[in-house]
Parts: C-alpha cells; structure tokens; sequence
C-alpha cells in the first residue's frame, strides 16, 4: 500500500514516529509489488508447465516458422537482458519521490500494452538480435531463470524513486521512447504473451503426434 510522504504541522501522519527512511521506502511501493508479483507468476507458471515434461515437447516446434518452447524461454531471457542495463542505468539517474503519487503510464504505452498482452492478433517483428537461437532447452531454462531474478533485483531498486521521470531507451530500437516504469510493465507484458504461447504449444503437442524431425 502507499504510505505518506509528507505530514503538515495541522495533520500529522498515522506513522508520525517511523523514521523518514521508512516512509520514502513506502511511495509508489505497491505499484512496483504490483508487477513484481508478476514477474514471480509468469516464473511460477513456465515453471509448472515444463516440469516432467518430455524433452522432444521442450523442442519441438509446430511449424517450420514457429518457435518451440526452447526458443521462447531464450528470446524472453535475451530480451530482459538486452533491456535492463538501460534501466538499471536510468533508475540511477532518477531522482526520489518526494509526493505520494501514482507512477505515469502514458497514453501510446498503455495502447501498446493492450496488443502485447494475450491473447493477441497483432503478430511483432523480432529484432535479429533478439531471435533465439538456442535449441538445448537446459540451458535455456538456466538463461531465463537468471534473466528473471535479475529483473526482479531491478524492480526492487526501483522503489522509492520516480522511475516515470527517466527514459529507458531501447538497445534495439532507438527511436522508441519510454519510461523505466512503462519499460518494466512492457517486459512483463512480453513475458506473458510468450507464456501464453508456450501454454499453446504444449496444449497442441499433447493432443497431436510429434513430427519426426
């Protein structure tokens, strides 16, 4: 839940004798818990899909132009680690909230938001830096699990800071523009959407015969 950041001498906070410390750590603390929770579901949730599944389902694509389960789980984890040091490196330069307020998504970013979450129609074009080319899906699983509890690591620095006053630019895409808030809410957004995908082709594979390629 937020808490206060400030107190007048007519109405003082509930919290009057918890240090300063403390209350500066409570702003915009639920929002961030908000897509922290997230990021641990979509963990929790690859997770239970892949345990003691066979191997060939981990690898096997549907189609000649589709990814496998493998290959998701790498593109996620190339994705967050090609993003983050950008992030990490503005939430460094933002300064601290100093009001109780709620982080800003704009107007386009919650439009875009809207076509990455699942079950989506508009199909994106993959950067070639962040196509997967990995096809040993242990490696892949160790990748993504790291990606993940590092972008859980940089969300947690992010509280307390206005994150929403900071741009985080795209390594891959110069001439898009966002916030580190907007930037963490699309990697979450993106992790769902690739979730969604692998849940589809798992659900295929265990109503259909593997192809013998």
């Amino acid at each position: 839940m937020f808490g206060y950041a400030t107190g007048t001498l007519l109405r003082l906070p509930k919290f009057l004798g918890v240090p300063v410390r403390t209350q500066m750590a409570q702003i915009s603390t639920a929002q961030l818990e908000a897509v922290l929770n997230q990021v641990e579901n979509v963990t929790q949730k690859t997770r239970d899909l892949v345990v003691r599944r066979r191997l060939a389902h981990l690898t096997t694509s549907l189609e000649s132009t589709s990814w496998s389960v493998t290959q998701c789980l790498d593109h996620l984890a190339l994705t967050t680690t090609a993003v983050l040091p950008g992030i990490s490196a503005a939430i460094l330069r933002a300064p601290r909230l100093t009001t109780n307020r709620p982080l800003r998504t704009g107007a386009l970013t919650r439009l875009f938001l809207r076509n990455l979450e699942p079950p989506y129609r508009l199909r994106l074009r993959v950067h070639s830096s962040l196509a997967p080319g990995q096809h040993d899906f242990n490696a892949a699983w160790v990748a993504f699990e790291e990606s993940q509890a590092q972008l859980t690591r940089t969300i947690r620095a992010a509280i307390g800071v206005a994150i929403d006053q900071v741009v985080a630019e795209s390594p891959v895409y110069a001439r898009l523009k966002y916030n580190v808030y907007e930037a963490l809410r699309m990697l979450v957004a993106h992790e769902r959407r690739h979730l969604w995908q692998i849940e589809r082709i798992l659900k295929t594979l265990d109503g259909a015969p593997l192809r013998s390629s």
